[in-house]
């Protein structure tokens, strides 16, 4: 159970609970992406991210802007959980 901030419990219904499993889930889901999504999302191959991942492999600038559109994106999107999140309690 949730507990206050100076330690007491809280009721919290069976049916809030299930509900902020849900979206706790939601958020840290989106707060880790793997690879792969963050590659399928900026329009370029996991092979390839993989190798910039690893150093392996130096993106061109288009792609650069392409990545840092899509982690921009997410971050606002990150915030927005976050804040429903904090809601919950």
């Amino acid at each position: 159970m949730p507990r206050h901030e100076k330690g007491r419990k809280l009721a919290v219904s069976k049916k809030d609970t299930d509900r902020l499993r849900q979206m706790l889930t939601k958020v840290l889901d989106y707060a880790a992406p793997s690879l792969k999504v963050l590659a399928k999302q900026a329009g370029i191959t996991w092979f390839a991210i993989r190798q910039y991942r690893r150093g392996q492999r130096t993106p061109p600038p288009a792609v650069i802007r392409r990545l840092a559109a899509v982690l921009h994106a997410r971050g606002g999107k990150l915030r927005t959980l976050a804040a429903q999140l904090r809601e919950k309690l």
